[in-house]
């Protein structure tokens, strides 16, 4: 038998699906368009193309690191969020869909602020920051992460996107490397995609993103609230009046956080937004 793109594509399904991955063809797909560097169409347009031994070496190095549950995206080391492509590794979470109606909300209310000021905590791979900076044009984001490792990828995917003169990035655990910065009073918007999971939680998530997403990105104590509620309390010294407050949460803790905001008595206008799946995803509020 030849090594024809089509063969080996075929080849790769099948043993992806024997060993139970989800999505085998388009993970075939993903695979060996990253070996060849070429869009999925040109693997059929080229299925007879005979692959070199040490693409099909490369293919089959990928193919097992997927079956023993290493997350396609990490393999390939990009994926695409709001029509951007990010580089991911395992220092970062890899940006999920959900959050695109954080992004798409935030750029609805402030697309016809002629010069917004946004803190984004968290910022793990940019991919929220980036994202806004990209459709805010006028723009400026100071994006914080407590993860070094996580900031060296968010500045390559600034670089990359061409955001970088709208974005600075700053090492330390939520506001702190704000402080003494002279913006108290002074940002518009707050956005964040917390860690957000409880221990439960965390123990019963599929291995590919258990074993391998960075845990500081996912979990968040015993209820999976704690870091909304120290952001809530710390984007009050920083929110103009009728600034935005904008966080992403799990399944089931958009009231307890909507509740937690209300008590506060420090928001006004909390609203609940639900994803494209139809789960309550996002919790926006107004300062006071």
């Amino acid at each position: 038998m030849k090594n024809t793109c089509l063969e080996v594509l075929n080849q790769a399904v099948e043993k992806l699906r024997s060993e139970g991955v989800d999505r085998p063809r388009t993970n075939a797909e993903l695979l060996l368009g990253a070996v060849l560097n070429v869009p999925k169409i040109e693997l059929y347009l080229d299925r007879n193309l005979i692959l070199t031994s040490q693409q099909i070496e490369k293919y089959s190095y990928f193919i097992q690191e997927r079956i023993s549950g290493r997350p396609l995206q990490y393999i390939i080391g990009s994926t695409e969020f709001y029509g951007l492509e990010f580089k991911v590794n395992e220092s970062v979470l890899i940006p999920r869909p959900e959050t695109e109606t954080l992004v798409e909300e935030m750029i609805e209310r402030l697309k016809n602020h002629p010069s917004p000021k946004i803190i984004d905590i968290g910022t793990g791979s940019g991919a929220i920051a980036i994202s806004l900076a990209k459709n805010l044009n006028s723009a400026y984001i100071f994006a914080t992460d407590i993860s070094a490792d996580a900031l060296n990828v968010a500045k390559d995917n600034a670089r990359m996107n061409k955001a970088e003169d709208q974005i600075e990035f700053l090492f330390g655990d939520l506001f702190e490397p704000l402080q003494n910065r002279q913006l108290e009073g002074k940002i518009d918007c707050v956005v964040s995609n917390p860690p957000y999971l409880s221990q439960e939680e965390f123990d019963h998530l599929p291995k590919d993103v258990r074993d391998y997403e960075p845990v500081v990105a996912l979990k968040s104590g015993q209820e999976g609230i704690s870091f909304h509620k120290r952001i809530i309390e710390g984007a009050v010294d920083f929110l103009k009046r009728d600034g935005i407050l904008s966080l992403e949460m799990g399944l089931g803790q958009a009231r307890q956080v909507a509740a937690f905001l209300e008590e506060f008595d420090k928001f006004k206008h909390v609203e609940i937004k639900k994803d494209l799946g139809g789960i309550e995803r996002i919790v926006i509020a107004i300062k006071t």
